[in-house]
């Protein structure tokens, strides 16, 4: 590897002394080259990773469930629910007519 060379500039600010780096742009490592990455295939299910060694996430899709058919019981529930949220919502809508 390369030796890298950084040039120091002391400035003196607010009575501290402060040092300035600049980059020669040595550090810099072109896309182009192939990166060094243990592929032992450990990513978290949805996640890959392509030949340059990036890696992308992709949403993972849940697997299916057949849905039953409601019991009688359940149904009932579901009728007194209807029944409970059309009189609160005809109450609301009555209430807000009689007050204006």
């Amino acid at each position: 590897m390369k030796k890298q060379t950084v040039s120091t500039t002391p400035v003196t600010s607010n009575q501290e002394a402060k040092l300035v780096h600049y980059s020669d742009g040595s550090e810099l490592i072109p896309s182009e080259i192939s990166l060094d990455f243990q592929s032992d295939n450990t990513l978290i299910l949805g996640y890959t990773r392509d030949d340059e060694g990036i890696i992308n996430n992709y949403a993972v899709e849940p697997g299916m469930s057949v849905a039953t058919y409601p019991t009688p019981k359940q149904q009932l529930r579901y009728i007194f629910w209807g029944a409970g949220a059309i009189a609160l919502v005809s109450t609301s809508l009555l209430i807000a007519l009689a007050v204006s």
